[in-house]
């Protein structure tokens, strides 16, 4: 008994530390017309600026992206973004920089990832 008991235990214990540490989180939004849901999958900071991939779900459809945000300046830029997968977006042309208008995912993104 004591054995089953240390082997649920450890089982438990290796299951919550090797799980992954991301998770989706939805962003809370100011635009409470929007039929969008949007979720940060990952977010990581490079220097002074944080990228965030995110994923936008509607009724019928979801895509993926990722956006790098500078919280001091609070512009937002778009990377890339993909109908299929994380794996799928390419980064090799991103937007220019935008200070967003309020009431936006891209503000709502800058609030969340910035408080």
């Amino acid at each position: 008994m004591k054995r089953l008991c240390l082997m649920i235990t450890v089982f438990f214990l290796f299951n919550a530390y090797a799980a992954p540490r991301t998770k989706e989180v939805e962003v809370p939004r100011t635009a409470y017309q929007d039929i969008y849901k949007y979720y940060v999958l990952e977010e990581s900071k490079k220097a002074t600026n944080f990228q965030v991939i995110y994923k936008r779900v509607g009724a019928s459809s979801f895509d993926y992206g990722i956006v790098e945000i500078n919280c001091a300046g609070k512009v937002i830029r778009l990377l890339g973004k993909s109908v299929k997968s994380v794996r799928d977006i390419n980064t090799d042309n991103p937007s220019p920089w935008i200070a967003p208008p309020l009431r936006t995912i891209e503000s709502d993104m800058i609030a969340y990832v910035c408080r």
